[in-house]
């Protein structure tokens, strides 16, 4: 919750060296979470979960195993019934909702990758929105992650899966919503600590996890009663009630997601936002690295090693450091 735009780069601090050391390792770690969180979306669609119920499931149990660890801290009732809470809820859960869909048709290294387009989103949210100057160094970066997503386009099929990228696209821009709502959301700037964070992050996701899964209730009993079909975006009442969903939820909320809240909180503390954002662009190729073994171990249905998506993957990398570079410049 605490990420930012991509040109606002955090002021330098002192750290330990051994901070410093572990900081990276966190980052490694989160990035190794996030390719976890990718092969374990594609599992659960295949195995017959509702990617809107699995991941509404498994963001509540998240939220409620960041707050066990927390507490609800002096003013939990003011902080999610915020405005602002409810934008950066609402943001988190379009992330998760649009990558799982991405996954119905796109592999997961693919829609990891149509993730990476949130960056030159974001920069160009940041000068259309709040005028802020990024520098030609920036805009430089932006287009080479573009150009890097943009392979996808010629790799994929696009009669089948360009639903794919549209729900990619959706999610890379709840991110620039989630990160835009969370820079102004006064208790997330005001959260000192890792444990702050967290606890912010916990009581936003719930209150905004709950409404979603009333909503979610609605739809499937409408779809019970016949009323619309059961489809990607409305579950029927036995959605809701599959037990391998809640399974599978129990892991990747109680386990991946708090993890990663963690693990992102931690090391951007210790070794900077822009140095975090820059670990992101191994995200992808982790992605690729970790569904091979997934699909050599009949995990889930992939191709084993899609060489097609190095060349993106590494201009995706290319261009987030040059970002970063250009960044520490000024």
């Amino acid at each position: 919750m605490n990420e930012r735009s991509p040109v606002q780069m955090s002021k330098p601090q002192q750290t330990r060296p051994a901070e410093n050391v572990s900081g990276w390792i966190e980052a490694g770690l989160y990035v190794f979470a996030v390719a976890v969180l990718s092969v374990m979306n594609a599992f659960a669609v295949a195995h017959g979960a509702h990617p809107i119920v699995f991941i509404l499931y498994s963001l509540l149990i998240a939220a409620a195993g960041m707050l066990a660890i927390t507490g609800l801290g002096d003013e939990p009732v003011r902080i999610m019934l915020s405005p602002m809470s409810w934008l950066v809820g609402i943001g988190a859960i379009l992330v998760e909702v649009g990558f799982c869909l991405a996954l119905t048709s796109l592999s997961p290294a693919e829609g990891s990758l149509s993730l990476r387009l949130s960056i030159p989103m974001a920069i160009v949210l940041g000068w259309m929105t709040f005028r802020r100057s990024p520098g030609v160094g920036v805009w430089l970066g932006a287009a080479i992650i573009l150009l890097g997503v943009g392979t996808l386009v010629v790799i994929v099929d696009l009669g089948t899966q360009a639903v794919g990228l549209l729900y990619g696209t959706i999610a890379a821009a709840a991110i620039c919503l989630r990160s835009f709502a969370a820079e102004f959301h006064p208790w997330n700037r005001a959260a000192k600590s890792v444990f702050e964070k967290m606890r912010v992050t916990g009581l936003v996701v719930l209150v905004t996890g709950i409404a979603g899964l009333l909503l979610v209730g609605l739809a499937a009993a409408l779809a019970g009663g016949g009323l619309i079909d059961r489809s990607d975006l409305a579950p029927a009442p036995s959605d809701l009630s599959h037990w391998p969903t809640m399974v599978m939820a129990l892991f990747l909320g109680g386990i991946v997601f708090t993890s990663m809240n963690y693990l992102q909180f931690s090391s951007v503390v210790k070794i900077q936002t822009e140095n975090f954002i820059a670990t992101s662009a191994f995200m992808p190729l982790a992605t690729l690295l970790l569904q091979s073994v997934a699909v050599a171990l009949g995990i889930i249905e992939a191709a084993v090693f899609d060489w097609r998506l190095l060349p993106g993957i590494l201009l995706a990398m290319a261009g987030v450091t040059v970002l970063i570079a250009y960044g520490r410049k000024r």
